[in-house]
């Protein structure tokens, strides 16, 4: 074991010692007007995160908050049809399923995660039945970018705020969702984070809630992450007017190019959304 090897892993057993203390015997309690959540997890159990793993889905949505959320007393599973290996959203990058739809049917937390083109995943019933079935019953009910979308699709965030992409901010109403223009947002025990980078912003904030503050500083610390941007355009408020309009146009073409029937599928799956009942609603 290398120096930097050695490093990592104690700072992450270091982190992981945390989870215990001060245990509670539930993932979630009632968030107070506030919205701070903080409920340890328990030593003696395992809990399980589920992430949703599909083609073409942004590597970096899943990638951040996996870094900054995985513990060794939490189990972590990436959910999808099968146990194939699948190319993401850029294809020199795989992912590896652990499990599949068939085979997991609880989560303490779910989250799905986002990709250019949600729309194309519309249609994928069994996936969506199963986000349903398993964020119906969840602690935390989570998505990063236009993973709400697909939670919308899923009949999940009925009433809930919910942040996405900001270029698809308006798909989300049709869902019965609350649009929400900010970094995270947290709504009961729903979180969503907004675009991509957003993922690491996400992660940290579950792990304040599920294990304190000094745990989500430790990991923090421990992945350097200290955001200075080279240039002010990471959103429409602060990019030139000429950058937002050229890239609005690249993921339209884009999605219309791939999926030229995007507008109907997002009328046909908020219709069949509304079929979904919440077993807990939370």
């Amino acid at each position: 074991m290398d120096r930097r090897e050695f490093i990592v892993k104690s700072a992450l057993a270091l982190i992981a010692s945390d989870f215990g203390a001060g245990a509670s015997s539930s993932l979630f309690a009632s968030a107070n007007a506030n919205n701070h959540i903080t409920t340890p997890l328990m030593k003696h159990d395992k809990p399980t995160l589920a992430f949703v793993l599909y083609h073409g889905m942004t590597p970096l949505d899943i990638i951040g908050p996996a870094s900054v959320l995985w513990d060794q007393n939490i189990n972590v599973e990436f959910v999808a049809h099968d146990l194939q290996p699948f190319k993401t959203e850029h294809n020199f990058v795989q992912f590896y399923p652990s499990t599949t739809f068939d085979h997991l049917d609880h989560a303490d937390i779910l989250c799905v995660t986002g990709t250019g083109n949600p729309y194309a995943h519309l249609q994928d019933n069994k996936m969506l039945d199963w986000i349903n079935k398993v964020g119906s019953k969840a602690e935390w009910v989570t998505s990063v970018c236009t993973g709400s979308i697909l939670l919308g699709a899923a009949g999940l965030m009925r009433g809930y705020r919910a942040a996405t992409h900001w270029a698809m901010m308006e798909e989300l109403k049709a869902y019965g969702a609350i649009p929400v223009d900010e970094r995270v947002v947290i709504d009961r025990n729903r979180i969503s984070g907004g675009g991509v980078t957003a993922g690491i912003d996400f992660g940290l904030t579950l792990r304040e809630r599920l294990t304190g503050r000094y745990s989500a500083e430790m990991a923090q610390l421990l992945i350097q992450y200290d955001p200075q941007p080279p240039f002010n355009s990471g959103t429409p408020k602060t990019a030139p007017a000429n950058v937002t309009e050229d890239i609005r146009k690249i993921i339209l073409e884009s999605v219309e190019e791939e999926t030229p029937d995007w507008q109907l599928r997002v009328k046909e799956s908020a219709a069949r959304s509304k079929q979904y009942k919440l077993r807990e609603d939370k």
